[in-house]
């Protein structure tokens, strides 16, 4: 009677694998495809913007020029119902125009200081370790909440910030790192914008 021996056992077996090269190099040839199609949306809707905002300033200066006829106007007659109700009317216009020139000048800087440079700066520092779920922009403050592999990714991955042009000058005030219910390191950094002083 023969013995047979099984020398073929399960560590010699090939394993599975779940993410091959050709799929990650896949993933992140999209991902950084992405990431140009919103740059260049970005910097359309900023053109647009600006656009909108020299047009609006035209109209400001035109209808100033125009009240201030009318207020001389005004002036050198004797008060004419009709007249005062014109420059009244005019007036109220400015206003309205005023208030949207501050909104369309308000959301061209937010454009222009770089939501756009800022995303291709945070791609170009990407972190093989480091997974970004939520980017948040008010005013100069910046928010960043993702997640982590290692706690050890985190700082390495802000050290990077240095190298780019629309992270460079911004001083982290806030880190906060926990681990959810899944046992995942999740964190949220928060910025100011350092403005610096000179004497």
């Amino acid at each position: 009677m023969k013995n047979r021996v099984n020398l073929y056992t399960q560590a010699f077996k090939p394993k599975k694998e779940y993410l091959t090269l050709m799929q990650a190099v896949v993933a992140i040839t999209s991902a950084l495809v992405v990431m140009l199609a919103l740059v260049y949306m970005a910097e359309n809707d900023k053109a647009v913007l600006e656009q909108k905002v020299k047009w609006a300033k035209n109209q400001l200066i035109e209808q100033e020029a125009e009240v201030a006829d009318l207020s001389n106007q005004v002036s050198l007659h004797v008060q004419n119902p009709a007249l005062i109700q014109q420059l009244a009317r005019l007036r109220t216009r400015l206003q309205y125009r005023d208030e949207l020139l501050v909104q369309l000048s308000d959301l061209a800087l937010v454009q222009s200081s770089g939501f756009a440079i800022l995303m291709s700066d945070l791609a170009l520092q990407r972190d093989r370790d480091i997974r970004l779920n939520q980017i948040r922009l008010s005013g100069d403050r910046m928010t960043l909440t993702g997640i982590a592999r290692t706690h050890e990714a985190i700082p390495r991955w802000i050290r990077k910030f240095s190298q780019g042009k629309s992270l460079q000058g911004r001083e982290f005030n806030l880190l906060n790192i926990n681990r959810n219910s899944d046992d995942v390191i999740a964190f949220t950094l928060t910025n100011q914008l350092v403005v610096e002083v000179s004497e």
